[in-house]
């Protein structure tokens, strides 16, 4: 846990420390290097950052982090699970998570099919799961020759077998490419969702937008971002 001060006088922070003993490392940034960088836009926030450096989760306000389902998410982040002989707690819940796609999609990019293959694990441990295609992303998902930009590149034959081993499926059955993957993920109960308000933004007609997206308003997307437990987000910097 590293706590973050917002521009403070190094004598303040220290005095501040002081006085609410506090243990864990405080780093200083200004307010728009903050925003930047998090996307944090007022204090106090909190950021999740996984064990490969992805952001996947940002709330804003004072949060709860005592409690079992809070515990459970970080564990869950850090790798930890829980033996099957620990008691169950009452407010314990399922967790949501989300994929955010933002940014256009490199053919066959290994970060988008890391982020698939942590959605894959979060859908294995019961959690819910929607994929969101938003932004420039969009593009995507437009057939084109009868194919998406999904399809453009196949997966290796090392790929594959790696794909087979974590769905546990036969290597002959594991996913041929990103789009494939996720309609897997969608057989396995993934919702898919894509910004109607995007495809009118970028010139595309909603009949050469994929089927395994639903169409939903900005509103409705920018929902279940909020709404989510963890957010990996794919964006090129």
């Amino acid at each position: 846990m590293i706590a973050i001060d917002l521009g403070d006088d190094p004598p303040d922070i220290e005095d501040f420390r002081a006085r609410h003993r506090i243990s864990v490392p405080i780093a200083v940034m200004d307010a728009d290097q903050a925003k930047k960088v998090f996307g944090v836009l007022g204090c106090p926030a909190t950021v999740l950052i996984d064990k490969k450096s992805h952001m996947v989760g940002r709330s804003t306000g004072e949060g709860d982090w005592t409690g079992e389902s809070a515990r459970a998410l970080v564990r869950s982040l850090l790798g930890i699970h829980q033996p099957t002989s620990a008691p169950m707690f009452a407010d314990a819940k399922q967790a949501r998570k989300s994929v955010h796609l933002v940014s256009a999609v490199m053919p066959n990019d290994p970060k988008l099919t890391e982020i698939l293959d942590e959605a894959a694990d979060a859908l294995k441990a019961g959690d819910e799961v929607a994929i969101l295609f938003d932004d420039q992303s969009v593009g995507a998902l437009r057939i084109s020759a009868q194919k998406t930009a999904l399809e453009a590149v196949p997966f290796t034959d090392k790929q594959r077998s790696m794909l087979a081993k974590r769905l546990g499926v036969p290597k002959s059955a594991a996913p041929r490419n990103q789009l494939e993957y996720i309609q897997h993920l969608a057989n396995a109960g993934a919702e898919v969702l894509v910004n109607a308000n995007a495809i009118r933004v970028f010139g595309l007609a909603d009949g050469e937008i994929h089927p395994i997206a639903k169409r939903v308003p900005v509103g409705d997307m920018e929902k279940v971002v909020d709404d989510s437990d963890a957010c990996y987000t794919y964006q090129h910097d």
